[in-house]
């Protein structure tokens, strides 16, 4: 599940907004909690003494909701309702057991797979675009 997380939190909103719609139309929703905004403390490690502290607190937006009985809960950093409540119904989806979500998941599994292969090709150009400057420093040893 942390992984479908991952991938889609850069998922465009064209796309998860397509999956909003596919399962808006399909199950019974009630939302508990509506998306709001609130705010959370991030913790940062420092990388030497490994020590965890507060870096400050972050803008989020939550929601909380039932499709066909089965809780579902999203959160997302900054202000972004519809996306907190798509994670709430995706969360909710993943943990139905219900056969009728069969074929929905492995739509979005499809699409979560091609966008990760997406997002790695993005990240290998992105690191050779960084790894042309990188430059070869050599240490002389003086006599």
């Amino acid at each position: 599940m942390r992984e479908r997380t991952e991938i889609a939190a850069t998922v465009p909103e064209s796309i998860w907004g397509s999956w909003k719609q596919r399962i808006e139309a399909l199950g019974t929703i009630e939302v508990i909690h509506p998306a709001s905004m609130g705010l959370v403390m991030m913790k940062a490690e420092e990388s030497v003494a490994k020590e965890v502290f507060h870096v400050g607190e972050i803008l989020t937006t939550d929601a909380t909701l039932t499709l066909d009985g089965v809780l579902g809960y999203g959160i997302v950093m900054g202000n972004h309702p519809d996306k907190a409540f798509t994670f709430a119904l995706l969360d909710a989806l993943y943990h139905s057991t219900d056969k009728k979500w069969i074929i929905t998941k492995q739509g979005i599994d499809a699409e979560l797979m091609r966008q990760a292969e997406e997002q790695k090709q993005q990240k290998q150009r992105h690191y050779q675009l960084i790894k042309r400057t990188m430059v070869n420093f050599e240490v002389m040893d003086a006599e």
